[in-house]
């Protein structure tokens, strides 16, 4: 895991200084090795996380006659096999690392090697005999990759948008489409960033610089459903690939960890790679103010002959915390776990420099019952050929439908309007459980899911925010019932997720794996049916009937909820209510040009507005602290 940037232009070998100072904002994610290479036109940064190949895998690498060089960010899962079927073509080999794969690779296949590279990356690879600049993120979006076009013509990349700032090229301008996504959902859509003149390359895309034109392609999309397959065949299909999946990226020079919750993925995960693995450490983590999931986490540890590391109550200041995380996050980010993740990161450093996660189950596989289960009555309902009007009294009266009202309830009951209740709610507006619900998933994406309420946005002046933002082409149909789980695949995991994972774990350099990203697992587990991955009383379908025996039985029997943390308690806190005085009731701060200062008031005055003061909050404090400028 590492951090990378560069420069291209004329005469880049005297960059070196410039490069540098980038490298120097983005230390955290390499503190082991730092290294630069100038090519007459291109300058190549790195700052490394030694992982696998402690001795020879330093970066920038180069090819053999230093006619190529790449900088490379994250693991190629796999790469000890990739390796052999080059070497057993021709290719020769000076380290161990994964790193050269991609030099081997681009000698091979060209720009089309993509198709054959697994993993979790973002690198830039220069090919100096035809002066080009090719780049790559992976497919779903795990590793950031940034860049812009400075004031002089030179293309600059890098990690982290500041490193791009640190460059003095560019002079940041905000982006009015990316603030109203923002107020609207927690976080920047995925192909936007804060700034217009500063880019993010989406996942699943390559990008080419030649002759001073950028070209970006897409070189991967969700697979279609297979609706051929059989359920016995899938499970057996299912249960090798995680194996599969789990194995890869259990491979370092490092010790490995694991996270463990009391859910079913993380505990998936720690099952199978403790076949792998004798004694693996395992990390569970408690807080005061959430579930307490840890106990259920031991069952896992003690059927496993885990080393189990239990951290308990982290002490830490909201105000404080807030802080720091306008330092970890270039753009606004109002996802409140992002705190305890940090922190939870933190405490895991002390122990293992790299931990697998369960990340990327829910969406892959439907989690969460409150989330994707209503799909399934809908299904049901739709294959049965019932009329909209009898098929919303059958949901309006089935149990699933009341047992969710009632959560529903509860969950408001207790303050704030956590991601569980705005998830449930749009829901169930989608599915017709309310009378005035949309007939179907397009409408609900559209107008459902959007945190800020339109006389809120009025009261802003911010300007509406279109659909094309949202909504991906060609995705989502009348009656696409389970283009649900593919939107946040699109949207949420790269857009919130991914962005949450790599900052936080990145900011304590260290190193987190997905397995459910592996990307033949994800492929597979993407193209599955819908009835194969949740069913009326079942999320996780085709995991519970794949793994369900190596659960203890107080992980099958918990029903997970998600970490919703109290961020309206947060906001009551003496120093945060301090902090929400000065950035957000004086007239003088940044986010006043930005956003209508009497209409910031009244969201502030609204009591039940708590997820709205949190992202207005959080939006003045990043104005404050970083560099911009209205167009």
């Amino acid at each position: 895991m590492c951090g990378f940037a560069g420069i291209v232009r004329p005469g880049a070998s005297e960059e070196k200084e410039r490069v540098d100072a980038m490298l120097d904002t983005i230390r955290h994610r390499g503190p082991d090795e730092q290294g630069i290479y100038t090519f007459s036109n291109c300058a190549l940064g790195h700052v490394r996380l030694s992982i696998v190949d402690m001795v020879s895998g330093r970066q920038p690498m180069l090819a053999e006659h230093n006619d190529m060089g790449v900088v490379f960010n994250g693991e190629i899962y796999g790469f000890r096999e990739i390796r052999e079927e080059l070497f057993a073509d021709g290719a020769t080999f000076r380290t161990n690392s994964d790193t050269e794969i991609l030099l081997a690779l681009y000698q091979k296949y060209g720009m089309q090697m993509l198709s054959h590279l697994p993993g979790m990356f973002a690198f830039a690879l220069w090919d100096d005999r035809a002066q080009r600049l090719f780049c790559a993120r992976d497919r779903f979006g795990e590793k950031p990759f940034y860049y812009a076009i400075g004031r002089n013509g030179e293309m600059i990349f890098a990690s982290e948008i500041k490193s791009i700032l640190a460059s003095n090229l560019v002079d940041p301008v905000l982006d009015m489409r990316a603030v109203s996504h923002y107020l609207n959902y927690s976080y920047i859509y995925p192909t936007l960033t804060i700034y217009k003149n500063i880019f993010t390359l989406p996942p699943a895309h390559a990008l080419c610089y030649h002759a001073g034109r950028i070209e970006i392609e897409p070189y991967w999309t969700l697979p279609k459903t297979n609706t051929k397959i059989g359920e016995e065949e899938a499970v057996e299909e299912f249960t090798r690939l995680f194996h599969q999946a789990v194995r890869r990226q259990l491979v370092a020079d490092v010790p490995v960890g694991a996270f463990l919750s009391g859910g079913l993925d993380s505990g998936s995960v720690v099952a199978v790679a403790s076949d792998y693995v004798p004694r693996l450490t395992t990390i569970s983590f408690a807080f005061r103010e959430g579930l307490d999931e840890s106990p259920i986490a031991h069952t896992m540890a003690e059927r496993y002959g885990t080393n189990h590391i239990d951290v308990r109550d982290i002490d830490f200041d909201t105000a404080s915390m807030l802080m720091k995380m306008q330092e970890i996050f270039d753009e606004p980010f109002a996802d409140p776990a992002a705190i305890p993740a940090y922190l939870i990161a933190k405490e895991a450093r002390k122990h293992a420099k790299v931990v697998l996660t369960g990340d990327a189950g829910d969406e892959m596989l439907g989690g969460y019952d409150t989330k994707y289960s209503a799909f399934a009555y809908a299904r049901r309902f739709e294959e049965q050929n019932i009329s909209i009007a009898l098929y919303r009294r059958r949901l309006q009266a089935s149990r699933f439908a009341q047992r969710v009202k009632r959560k529903l309830k509860t969950l408001c009951s207790m303050g704030g309007e956590s991601a569980a209740v705005r998830d449930t709610e749009i829901r169930m507006r989608a599915l017709g459980i309310y009378a005035d619900a949309p007939q179907n998933i397009a409408e609900y994406a559209r107008s459902m899911f959007r945190l800020l309420r339109k006389e809120q946005a009025r009261a802003l002046r911010l300007a509406p925010l279109g659909d094309d933002y949202w909504l991906q082409e060609g995705l989502l149909g009348g009656n696409a019932l389970d283009d649900a789980i593919r939107i946040d695949l699109l949207d949420y995991l790269p857009g919130n997720g991914f962005v949450k994972s790599d900052r936080t774990t990145m900011a304590v350099s260290l190193e987190s794996r997905t397995p459910f990203c592996d990307v033949e697992l994800a492929t597979f587990a993407i193209s599955l049916p819908f009835s194969m991955k949740v069913r009326e009383k079942s999320a996780k379908y085709i995991m519970r009937k794949a793994l369900g025996d190596r659960w203890t039985d107080a992980v099958k029997g918990f029903a997970k909820n998600g970490f919703s943390p109290p961020f309206g308690t947060w906001l009551q806190e003496p120093k945060v209510k301090e902090m929400t005085s000065f950035y957000l009731h004086e007239r003088d701060r940044k986010i006043f040009d930005v956003l209508d200062f009497d209409g910031v008031q009244t969201v502030m005055g609204d009591g039940g507005a708590v997820w709205q003061q949190w992202m207005l909050l959080q939006l003045s404090m990043w104005l404050e602290l970083h560099p911009c400028r209205l167009a």
